[in-house]
């Protein structure tokens, strides 16, 4: 049941996200909307499968989606209070469930849940990383392509190139890899030492 009302709580967020933008294609080149299928998709998958869990997948997931809250809190919200902006429709209550309510979802399942599992290697934390980069090259090549003006050029405004430059750009992208590696590493104790208690 949890799962489930993790997969419902992004799907509603998606949902009102997509009426929001009133677009079919514009919201799918966010972080925030791909992590959240993502998290929706596997936590599906985990409802109705049967097949033991990769504590290294369900990291990877943990992850992204845990970025996604912290880059919309700190970075995008300035860390005001997650209620600041809450409203029953529109865009309100899609930011607090695709950036509030589903990241702390995760990271709740990600501790109570699937302690049996095989604990993920500390490499994993780098590894993880791939996506995270490979959304960036996407979007710094989109923005390349897309005329000037374009919905959301660069998604993010860390990553705004008319703004910040290449080299900008890619300092920013260094230090926030070094913060989702910590971060993942995080993640990892965090798993670990749930695990080891639960034995005792």
């Amino acid at each position: 049941m949890f799962r489930l009302v993790v997969v419902a709580a992004a799907v509603i967020g998606m949902v009102y996200t997509w009426i929001a933008l009133d677009s079919p294609l514009n919201p799918l080149v966010l972080f925030t909307v791909q992590s959240n299928l993502l998290l929706a998709g596997y936590y599906f998958w985990r409802v109705v499968s049967r097949r033991p869990a990769s504590a290294e997948v369900k990291g990877a997931v943990t992850l992204y989606i845990v970025i996604t809250g912290l880059v919309w809190h700190f970075l995008r919200m300035g860390g005001a209070s997650p209620f600041e902006r809450l409203s029953l429709s529109g865009l309100g209550l899609g930011n607090f469930l695709l950036h509030y309510v589903t990241p702390v979802m995760a990271v709740i399942d990600w501790l109570v849940f699937d302690r049996i599992a095989p604990r993920p290697r500390w490499v994993a934390a780098l590894l993880w990383l791939v996506y995270p980069v490979a959304y960036m090259v996407f979007a710094l090549v989109r923005g390349v392509l897309l005329p000037a003006g374009a919905w959301k050029r660069y998604p993010y405004p860390f990553l705004d190139v008319d703004r910040f430059g290449y080299g900008g750009v890619a300092l920013m992208a260094l230090a926030l890899a070094v913060c989702f590696a910590l971060l993942g590493c995080g993640l990892i104790a965090l798993h670990r030492l749930v695990k080891r208690a639960s034995r005792t």
